[in-house]
């Protein structure tokens, strides 16, 4: 479990992933389907994401799911609780949270805040905003960390809206002749 101030918690802008999955030998583990990948190698991670929109009627905090398995190895998921990634193994672990959001309606300074969550518990230092200024904005905000986890402990994202009645939250896009774009995207990887 991320014992919040007292462990390791790195959150804030993306750097170096590409180079740390090169390094774990995650890239060319992600399928172009929905399933679940075999094991790369003993290599432990999820890699999930939505194909669906997702925005809430509360201003309140509200738990991302996620219907789309792009590879599981020695990670736990259940379709049944899309909210929920366990972990099935001890040690250190990398989590990455990036979802694309905007609004369908409204003009204004309204913003969409992103956090990790451990065990039901928000994860100290790991929430990130970006300001949605009008429906033809669109934007990627980014979550991540690094810390300790424990077999059993339970991942969620999180997120929350400023306003309600504006479509504010997360979009996920189908571009003609290109990949589809996720509402969110969440890496998890097991550190060597």
């Amino acid at each position: 479990m991320m014992r919040h101030s007292q462990q390791l918690w790195v959150g804030g802008v993306v750097v170096g992933v590409l180079a740390i999955l090169l390094g774990l030998g995650l890239m060319g583990g992600f399928s172009s389907n929905t399933g679940v990948s075999a094991a790369q190698g003993g290599s432990v991670f999820a890699q999930l994401s939505s194909l669906k929109t997702q925005q809430p009627t509360t201003t309140g905090p509200t738990l991302m799911t996620f219907d789309q398995i792009d590879g599981l190895s020695g990670m736990g998921f259940n379709p049944a609780k899309p909210t929920d990634i366990v972990v099935q193994k001890e040690g250190a672990y990398l989590i990455i949270a990036a979802a694309q959001l905007g609004r369908s309606s409204g003009e204004s300074d309204d913003y969409v805040d992103l956090w990790i969550r451990v065990n039901g518990k928000d994860v100290d230092n790991s929430n990130t905003r970006e300001t949605i200024r009008n429906a033809a904005f669109t934007d990627v905000l980014v979550s991540q960390g690094a810390g300790p986890l424990k077999a059993g402990d339970v991942i969620q994202v999180a997120y929350s809206v400023s306003a309600t009645g504006k479509g504010l939250g997360i979009i996920a896009t189908t571009p003609k002749n290109e990949a589809a774009i996720p509402s969110i995207i969440l890496t998890v990887a097991k550190l060597p």
